[in-house]
């Protein structure tokens, strides 16, 4: 009985789906900073420009100046001056409140008034504007661009108003190619775009583990859920079918025992198979009936030293009958494990039934038994066939065997019973042949 497995297209698509989801949202969030970033910078070096401005205006006291459209005067010039010598100016014009060029740094544009100058309307009603050029090259230049410097190809429009008190007397105009500004812009935005994608690979790695880790909670479900119908089958049929099989199978092994005894022209050795072969389905069925009810509550307690030493009494003539040296290595004191002994011995009869069966004339059996700290390791080795490498997680199964006639259900039961115990089992079958099952009970 096998385990559907999830296909593995759905886990594909959703990858996909989902990757493309984070990636678009971050570049959206990531795209949204960098102009929010890159505005908040702008408008703050505006602000900081016409404080400067401003400053200059009230300390040399040429607003007054300004407003009656005097450019001419000394301190007009002086003041000017002053500003077309600010860091990273290009060019510097002075508006009057009448939209004409009183003064500019390219002195062709003195006495020019441009119309259709949005930017200067605003300034003029007491805003202060900035436009920064994207440096694309394709922006239409409007007429107060022209004569600008060639080589710069992202620079920064300031207008600022001054004024007299809440009078507004003219406003300046900033040409500007603001290097560290346009530094602080870049690595902002670089630094935006590197967290944005850092942080999506962050989200998808974060959801892919939930996905997987969800999927793996769910296999693990499933196969509870196949399991508990593999053992609502188990209980029907062993329910229907174990006092039909035993009570002829008793017959059928007194009379065995019978004609061994009476010496019938039966040869021993017939009379030997008859009853072996009776202990064998004896054992099937008990298997059956065993994983069929629940194992029994912590409260029960078995001496792990007695049980090993009665299966290995119980296999060992057997075993040697049939020419399989039997090795047994066990240390004393192993302590107890809390479980039916009855069920705890049909899970070492199963594991030891398992090597037998597994090899021929020659090969050797092995049952070692030590204490590890609060745990009992309990190793069950043979040097028989082995399992195929692909057969292995599933041999655990219930009804999943690669023994001809075998049932799949002595690994299954000594699985369920170890881990309501709370150990583990381990099959190793190494490449060379020969099998290792392992057993890690907690001691009590």
């Amino acid at each position: 009985m096998t385990t559907a497995r999830p296909d593995p297209r759905l886990m594909r698509h959703f990858a996909l789906t989902g990757a493309l989801a984070i990636a678009c949202f971050s570049a959206a969030m990531a795209w949204w900073l960098t102009v929010f970033l890159e505005t908040r910078l702008v408008e703050r070096d505006a602000a900081l420009s016409h404080d400067f401005v401003q400053s200059i205006v009230d300390t040399q006291r040429v607003a007054e100046l300004i407003r009656q459209g005097n450019a001419s005067d000394a301190s007009v010039i002086e003041f000017v001056s002053h500003v077309a010598a600010m860091p990273d100016v290009l060019r510097a014009n002075l508006y009057s409140t009448d939209r004409k060029v009183l003064w500019s740094s390219r002195p062709e544009l003195i006495g020019q008034v441009f119309s259709a100058n949005e930017e200067l309307d605003e300034a003029l009603a007491g805003e202060v504007v900035t436009h920064r050029s994207s440096g694309e090259g394709d922006e239409p230049l409007k007429a107060e661009h022209l004569l600008l410097p060639s080589g710069p190809d992202r620079f920064v429009e300031n207008y600022l108003p001054i004024r007299s008190g809440p009078v507004l007397v003219g406003v300046v105009e900033l040409y500007r190619e603001p290097v560290a500004l346009n530094d602080a812009i870049f690595n902002g935005r670089l630094r935006v775009w590197l967290g944005a994608a850092a942080g999506a690979v962050f989200l998808f790695l974060s959801l892919m583990w939930f996905v997987l880790r969800t999927e793996r909670a769910l296999r693990e479900q499933q196969s509870r859920l196949v399991e508990a119908e593999a053992l609502a089958m188990v209980g029907e049929l062993s329910a229907a079918v174990a006092h039909s099989i035993r009570n002829p199978l008793g017959v059928i092994r007194s009379s065995g025992e019978l004609q061994r005894e009476m010496g019938a022209d039966a040869p021993p050795q017939l009379c030997d198979d008859v009853i072996r072969s009776a202990d064998r389905i004896e054992h099937l069925v008990r298997t059956l009936l065993t994983y069929a009810r629940e194992p029994g509550g912590r409260d029960e307690q078995s001496s792990l030293d007695q049980l090993l030493q009665e299966a290995a009494a119980r296999f060992e003539p057997d075993l040697l009958a049939q020419g399989k040296p039997f090795e047994v290595q066990l240390a004393p004191q192993l302590g107890h494990v809390a479980v039916d002994p009855v069920l705890m011995a049909q899970v070492l009869a199963s594991v030891l039934a398992n090597a037998a069966e597994a090899t021929q004339r020659g090969q050797a059996v092995r049952l070692q038994a030590s204490a590890e700290g609060p745990w009992a390791k309990v190793v069950v080795a043979d040097e028989g066939c082995g399992i195929p490498p692909e057969q292995l997680a599933d041999v655990t199964r219930p009804f999943m065997t690669t023994k001809p006639r075998g049932l799949g259900l002595g690994l299954a039961l000594v699985r369920r019973v170890v881990e309501r115990l709370g150990g583990r089992i381990e099959l190793d079958s190494p490449a060379g042949g020969g099998t290792r099952v392992t057993l890690h009970l907690p001691r009590t």
